[in-house]
């Protein structure tokens, strides 16, 4: 069964590391959380490095590089009222970390986040509103999260990051996910197979 990390960009990058033949709480997540004071160029300086920890980590532990990588698909609206830092940093990141995915020739595809919380919550969920009126995904992440048994971090201001991050890993086999160069297509078909048959043989 495949091996899959799953990324959530941003300047405190969730991370999730997944072998899918285990249960969800096996699935060991974390943050890469960036000093107060980084800039877009340390950030994504720093963020490469630990992708490149991680990975090398996973092949020490499994034996193997992750077969698969999902990222949290970054929006393409105009700033606007936005400040750039907040459209910056996640792009930032994700180019960082699709970069090192490549040169490791781990392929990779990317959710929106309509698409991973429809397939990570149920069509129908609704989530509760913040003390701003505004629908609470990151709680609800944490909250699915605990009740799968996946051991979070700690801190709660950074737990909802890899609680998102779980979550796309969870949803590495979405129909719909987003392949950004053609040569994915065929891993990523394969990889689907061998989960199907995999299946039909349970």
């Amino acid at each position: 069964m495949p091996l899959i990390v799953a990324f959530d960009p941003s300047k405190a990058t969730g991370w999730a590391l997944w072998d899918t033949s285990r249960h969800h709480s096996s699935m060991r997540c974390g943050v890469f959380e960036m000093p107060a004071k980084a800039d877009p160029y340390y950030t994504g300086d720093q963020i490469g490095l630990k992708v490149t920890g991680l990975l090398r980590d996973a092949k020490k532990e499994f034996g193997r590089m992750p077969d698969w990588a999902v990222l949290e698909e970054q929006s393409l609206a105009q700033i606007g009222r936005t400040s750039a830092l907040a459209q910056i940093y996640p792009w930032g990141c994700s180019l960082a970390i699709v970069a090192t995915l490549s040169n490791f020739g781990i392929p990779y595809g990317t959710l929106p986040p309509g698409t991973w919380r429809k397939a990570f919550f149920g069509s129908r969920f609704k989530p509760a509103v913040d003390k701003n009126g505004k629908k609470d995904w990151k709680a609800a992440a944490v909250e699915q999260c605990e009740r799968l048994g996946i051991e979070l971090p700690p801190k709660k201001t950074i737990a909802h990051n890899a609680a998102e991050s779980c979550a796309l890993a969870i949803c590495w086999g979405v129909k719909d996910m987003n392949l950004h160069a053609g040569r994915y297509h065929a891993p990523r078909i394969e990889l689907l197979m061998k989960r199907h048959e995999r299946a039909e043989v349970a």
